[in-house]
């Protein structure tokens, strides 16, 4: 007598949909971009932190977020008001936009937030820097992803999977407007400020090193 095949239940069919999502994604991405630079990172959880990890994403729909690093050309700022100091003309180093949010002390990069229904990451990303800061940019290429598969340390079956995108970015027009709902401030930056998250820090570190 054959014995059945076990049921999959909806905590399986969620689990495979999660990795199917992220996955999905960076095929997406790779098809814009080519080869992109993903680091797939392990993570083996207690079943708290487990429970608490899967809550927050095959619970909600969330997988991951996407931030960027725009960048602004210092020779292409706008003329001095007459209010500043002459000397000033003379900085022309490249700026680079990062926000602090509500409730933060460090400083970020703009970008996450939930994707509309048909938006691809780039659109999110785009269209949520410009509802943050008044920026508008395009995305110019991806700097780094980390893909991060989260299991139980114990027998139990599952694994959640997230995505996190580091784009590219280029200014393309607009000033400072921040959405006091989310941010306390934006501000652009020809040097890192002193307070960084470590994902800012790493691409910041990546952009000085480019310039030398």
């Amino acid at each position: 007598m054959a014995v059945p095949e076990p049921e999959e239940t909806d905590v399986d069919i969620a689990d495979k949909v999660n990795e199917q999502n992220v996955k999905g994604r960076i095929d997406r991405l790779e098809a814009s971009y080519g080869d992109v630079p993903v680091t797939e990172e392990t993570f083996e959880l207690s079943p708290e932190e487990y429970t608490e990890v899967y809550s927050a994403t095959n619970g909600t729909g969330y997988d991951g977020n996407s931030v960027v690093f725009v960048t602004r050309d210092g020779e292409s700022l706008p003329d001095l008001s007459e209010n500043i100091p002459e000397q000033a003309a003379h900085d022309t180093r490249d700026r680079v936009l990062m926000v602090l949010g509500r409730g933060a002390d460090l400083w970020a990069l703009p970008g996450d937030g939930k994707g509309g229904q048909y938006e691809s990451l780039q659109e999110t990303t785009v269209r949520r820097v410009h509802e943050q800061t008044g920026i508008r940019c395009t995305i110019t290429g991806v700097e780094a992803v980390f893909h991060r598969k989260y299991y139980p340390d114990t027998d139990a079956d599952g694994s959640v999977h997230t995505l996190d995108v580091y784009f590219q970015a280029e200014y393309l027009k607009g000033s400072l407007d921040v959405d006091e709902s989310e941010l306390t401030g934006a501000a652009w930056f020809a040097e890192p400020p002193d307070r960084l998250t470590e994902g800012a820090e790493q691409i910041w570190e990546q952009f000085v090193d480019a310039d030398d």
